[in-house]
C-alpha cells in the first residue's frame, strides 16, 4: 500500500489547483511505476479534486486498476482523496466519512475504507486521513481532535481483534501529540505486542533520522533527507515526517497478516526526488509505502 500527497487540490477554497496535462501525465508515471515495479496493490493519493480525479484514471490506462473517488464536499470544505486499487486482488469499498463540527468549524478526521484480499472474508479497516494544515490558525487543535475521533472509532475494531490501518498526512510528526498521544501509537515493538488492542505502531519514527551519517569523508553526499516534505520552521528543523502508516497490533504478530519493515520505508528512488525537487511540479511530498504479508497464501 502506498499513501502520498501529490498536491494537485488542496481542499482549502483559497488554494489555487496545481494540476495540469504535464502533471498528469508525470503523476500517472509514478503510478505505473508504482503498480508495476513496486508491485503495490493500492495508492491513496491525496490533494486531489474530482477533477483531478477523472483525469488521472483516464490517463492511467492501466488493466485492472479501479478508483474509489472519496473527493466529497463537507460543509464548506472538502475530503480530497482518491483511492487505486487492483481489483483483481483487492475488495475496496467506502464506509463512511468521519467528520465533527466543533465552533463553527468542521473537523475532517478520516475517510474509512473496508480492504478486503479477494481469497479471503477477512476485512482490514484502513483510515485515511489529511489533517488540518500548520499554515493555518488553531490547527493543532483541529489535529488533537480529529486524532481522538479515529482512535474512538478504531478502538471499536481493535477490541474485535480486526486489521486497523490509519494512513495519511497527518501534518505532524510521530512524536507530535496528536499522533503520539491522541491516536496511542508507539515505536515500541514490545508494547504494541503485549496490548495489541490500545496501541498502534509506528514504524515511521525511522524516518525522523537520515539514514545519511555525517564523517569528514562524506564529501560528495550533499543532502541529509529524512522524512516526506521540507519547509523552514523557527526550530531549526527543515525535514518533517508528516505522511505515516500505522497499524494495530494484529499486524505484529497477533493476527494473520504481517507487517513487513524491511519494504515499508519513504519512496524517495530517482524518479520521485526529481519531481519533489523540481521548481516545475506541484509535488512536495514523498510517497510512504508498506508491505503486509501472510505466508500462508
Amino acid at each position: 500500500m502506498v499513501w502520498w500527497n501529490v498536491a494537485f487540490s488542496p481542499a482549502s477554497n483559497k488554494a489555487k489547483p496545481k494540476g495540469s496535462d504535464d502533471a498528469y501525465k508525470a503523476i500517472c508515471a509514478h503510478l505505473k511505476k508504482l503498480f508495476i515495479d513496486y508491485s503495490c496493490d493500492l495508492v491513496a493519493l491525496c490533494e486531489v479534486s474530482s477533477l483531478d480525479i477523472t483525469a488521472i484514471t483516464s490517463q492511467l490506462n492501466l488493466t485492472g486498476i479501479s478508483s474509489l473517488d472519496l473527493a466529497n464536499e463537507v460543509g464548506r470544505t472538502r475530503f480530497d482523496i482518491v483511492v487505486l486499487y487492483n481489483n483483481l486482488k483487492l475488495e475496496v469499498s467506502h464506509t463512511r466519512s468521519l467528520s465533527r463540527v466543533k465552533s463553527g468549524n468542521i473537523i475532517k478526521a478520516a475517510q474509512l475504507i473496508e480492504v478486503r484480499p479477494t481469497d479471503s472474508e477477512k476485512l482490514m479497516k484502513v483510515y485515511l486521513c489529511h489533517w488540518a494544515s500548520r499554515l493555518n490558525s488553531g490547527s493543532e487543535i483541529k489535529r488533537k481532535l480529529a486524532a481522538d475521533i479515529v482512535y474512538s472509532s478504531a478502538q471499536e475494531f481493535m477490541v474485535d481483534g480486526d486489521d486497523v490501518i490509519v494512513m495519511g498526512d497527518f501534518n505532524d510528526n510521530p512524536y507530535d501529540e496528536s499522533v503520539h498521544v491522541n491516536l496511542n501509537s508507539s515505536r515500541c515493538h514490545e508494547s504494541v505486542i503485549a496490548y495489541p488492542k490500545e496501541y498502534f505502531y509506528n514504524p515511521f519514527w525511522r524516518s525522523i533520522i537520515s539514514e545519511n551519517k555525517y564523517s569528514q569523508l562524506l564529501v560528495d553526499k550533499t543532502s541529509f533527507r529524512s522524512g516526506t516534505t521540507k519547509y523552514k520552521q523557527l526550530n531549526g528543523t527543515l525535514w518533517h515526517s508528516y505522511d505515516q502508516m500505522l497499524f494495530s497490533g494484529s499486524f505484529l504478530g497477533n493476527g494473520d497478516w504481517h507487517l513487513n519493515e524491511n519494504v515499508t520505508k519513504v519512496l524517495d528512488d530517482y524518479d520521485f526526488l526529481n519531481d519533489f525537487e523540481s521548481r516545475n511540479s506541484p509535488i512536495d511530498h514523498l510517497p510512504v509505502l508498506c508491505e503486509l504479508t501472510n505466508l500462508e497464501r
